[in-house]
């Protein structure tokens, strides 16, 4: 009996642990593609930001939509634009340049920071994702965290703080913390799963130091008895409840697309 309980036991271990190397020799499962290489995800129209801080910003903003599963984007102009109209703008060039982290979403994945040199408006265009699992209040904070460091004139360190922001918003998402740090979270549950097995195999083994056999031997006869069960009878009742009170409606992300403030 002791020799098909750690059978048993080391065959379940076996097999847990032939379908978490099959998982990890699949890291391309867990994660989206890279953001696309060719994409440009800061355009500085304005002309603010050195060509060395434009180039550390670019890596920025493709790692931060990597980890997002969202685009992530920079954009600065002088065209006096506001409000509406700076979101129409905004729209029309995220188009234009393909800001869609998943072609296969229904509406496009990317939130887009812009900066207005001529109109001092600093705004946040969200669409997709983006739109979805920020929620407004969220959104504004971006613009009221950053509009001081624009006034400062440090453009560059604005842009970063938008990025590092979004990136923390975007992934208290339920997707992005369940693929986050996988192979990680996987190796630790492998070290679990080893010590409990070990741990029960121990515990078999130390608990089992006897069986029928041993008091067989000395002429005394062990009888096995069992209880076997035959069927259970269920009595259902339905209980009514009062629906006339509404349901209150649930919290969650979402926002009206856009925020934005003046620097």
């Amino acid at each position: 009996m002791m020799n098909v309980r750690f059978n048993k036991i080391k065959n379940i271990f076996l097999a847990a642990l032939a379908v978490l190397m099959l998982f990890l020799s699949f890291p391309q499962v867990l994660y989206a593609k890279d953001p696309d290489s060719s994409k440009i995800y800061v355009t500085d129209e304005a002309e603010i930001l050195s060509d060395t801080k434009e180039s550390k910003l670019q890596k920025k903003c493709k790692s931060v939509s990597k980890n997002c599963k969202t685009d992530v984007a920079v954009l600065t102009i002088s065209k006096g634009l506001d409000y509406t109209d700076l979101d129409n703008y905004v729209r029309t060039f995220a188009k234009e340049k393909g800001y869609a982290y998943d072609s296969s979403s229904s509406e496009a994945d990317y939130i887009v920071y812009v900066i207005d040199m001529k109109s001092r408006a600093v705004r946040v265009v969200t669409s997709g994702k983006a739109k979805s699992d920020i929620s407004q209040s969220d959104l504004q904070s971006i613009i009221d965290k950053t509009t001081s460091t624009l006034s400062d004139g440090n453009y560059y360190k604005a842009c970063v703080k938008y990025t590092d922001i979004t990136q923390k918003l975007l992934s208290t998402s339920k997707t992005y913390k369940l693929y986050l740090y996988m192979p990680i979270k996987l190796g630790i549950a492998a070290v679990i799963a080893i010590v409990v097995v070990l741990v029960m195999m121990f515990n078999a083994k130390a608990k089992m130091t006897v069986d029928g056999n041993t008091y067989a031997k000395n002429g005394i006869h062990v009888y096995r008895r069992e209880d076997r069960f035959i069927n259970t009878t269920v009595t259902t009742r339905t209980i009514e409840t009062n629906n006339s009170s509404g349901g209150s409606s649930g919290g969650g992300g979402g926002n009206s697309g856009s925020a934005g403030g003046h620097f």
